[in-house]
């Protein structure tokens, strides 16, 4: 289904760094008019790729950092060390927020958050939908109850009018998930925490460097969670951190992250080892760090790329009927594009299925997927297996815990409209190219679009 939204508006309404450039690049006419025959056929259907020669590698590597690995690896300290303090120093500091601590993970970030909060078995959380198990795990532990908060389906994003539908008494937080790099609304997410006294532990995993009026996500709540892992657009293999600026909080974290440790125990050491909360031990290791203080050195340049070719791309696909990106909402200055979404809508291109668009578009050299799997989050059996648990038994009500009657209670129709009608081109490394790729893209979907009735049959 087409949103109901005109592209005059959404282009009107979208804000974001570059957002001007949307508007005077969209101008563009079709670019499949400059070329016929062979070339103007999908390949699919036996025509060339619109774009044969490859993208940008990611994760990106430059092999003159290669010295700073193997300078970590021949000092034989491995275990935090310097090089972890300083990439938090950097991190904190990039972000603007006064506190960092680098963690093995995103997920572990993200749990850890929860771990150290005023949380406890009965309590609420108010959970995006549109994400993965990842997010919640921390919620579980705690024993707390997830509940799911709509996501707008122009944006992808937690909508903060049913976040407030949501808050009972027994809401103790909010857990947005900024996903594809795109950002929540979390200048009135906050206002809603503030109004209710809630914690809010952001999901920033996809969305490093995305600014709301050029304050960065991840410093807007009470935690901000990121994920360096392979695929991110600051890769590490492995990897999290946490922002906080809340002093006490940090300090818990320290601790829960080594073991329960005082603030001041270094990694190793066997002196003053009495643990004084319950811990665990997610500390980031120093070739970690090496790779990201290396990476984080082009993350700003390469976000700045990225910008600067969806300010291009954006309004040439917007042009094309059935092909709604997806906006930001008003006030983002910058996005980080983990994920390039947009909604396709398969009565423009004659029926043509989103899974055959989607595969007719990788077949031109395009990257493409459907996004998450048509398995909303509040269905998911993982859920179920904790209900079944004896805490959960003991803090709600068999009502409260009838599966079926949870799913009902969560069900997030703008979500599962998105799962119809998502398109994600993966954005890495494709949003690195030229000018000259990015109008390959939009010749791809235009050579889909005039034959999708072949292809639709075919």
């Amino acid at each position: 289904m087409k949103p109901n939204l005109s592209r005059r508006e959404f282009l009107k309404r979208s804000s974001v760094a570059g957002g001007s450039a949307w508007l005077a690049a969209g101008a563009a006419g079709s670019l499949l008019a400059e070329v016929s025959g062979e070339a103007a056929t999908p390949a699919l259907l036996g025509g060339p790729k619109a774009h044969a020669k490859g993208w940008p590698a990611w994760p990106a590597w430059d092999p003159a950092d290669d010295a700073a690995v193997t300078q970590v690896l021949h000092s034989r300290t491995w275990s935090r060390s310097k090089l972890v303090k300083e990439f938090e120093e950097k991190w904190a500091a990039l972000l603007g927020a006064k506190y960092c601590l680098a963690v093995v993970n995103g997920t572990n970030a993200l749990s850890a958050s929860f771990m150290v909060m005023d949380l406890n078995p009965g309590d609420e959380v108010i959970c995006a939908p549109y994400t993965f198990s990842a997010s919640l795990l921390g919620v579980l532990y705690k024993g707390a109850m997830p509940v799911f908060a709509d996501i707008d389906p122009l944006t992808y994003q937690m909508d903060p009018a049913k976040v407030e539908e949501k808050i009972t008494p027994r809401t103790k937080a909010i857990l947005p998930v900024h996903i594809c790099g795109y950002a929540t609304d979390m200048e009135r997410i906050m206002e809603i925490a503030r109004k209710h006294k809630l914690q809010v532990v952001e999901d920033v995993c996809q969305a490093h460097l995305t600014a709301i009026n050029g304050k960065n996500l991840g410093t807007f709540g009470t935690t901000g969670c990121f994920s360096f892992q392979t695929s991110k657009v600051m890769p590490i293999g492995e990897g999290g951190a946490i922002l906080t600026d809340d002093a006490a909080l940090y300090d818990k974290l320290y601790s829960y992250h080594n073991y329960g440790y005082k603030t001041n125990v270094a990694p190793g050491s066997y002196e003053n080892i009495a643990a004084f909360i319950l811990g665990n031990k997610i500390r980031m290791a120093e070739y970690q760090a090496a790779i990201g203080l290396c990476q984080m050195r082009k993350l700003e340049e390469q976000t700045r790329i990225r910008n600067e070719n969806a300010a291009y791309l954006t309004p040439k696909l917007a042009a094309i009927p059935g092909i709604t990106p997806v906006k930001p909402y008003p006030g983002v200055t910058r996005l980080s594009y983990y994920m390039y979404p947009f909604i396709y809508n398969e009565a423009e291109f004659n029926g043509l299925s989103r899974a055959d668009f989607v595969k007719a578009l990788s077949a031109e050299g395009v990257p493409a997927s459907p996004g998450y799997p048509k398995y909303p989050i509040y269905t998911q059996e993982f859920i179920h297996e904790m209900f079944k648990t004896e805490v959960y038994k003991k803090f709600y009500t068999s009502q409260e815990l009838d599966w079926e009657a949870y799913k009902a209670r969560n069900h997030c129709p703008g979500l599962m409209k998105t799962f119809d009608t998502s398109v994600w081109l993966s954005s890495t490394g494709m949003l690195l190219g030229s000018k000259a790729d990015m109008d390959d893209v939009v010749r791809a979907v235009e050579k889909i679009h005039k034959n999708s009735a072949r292809l639709r049959s075919a």
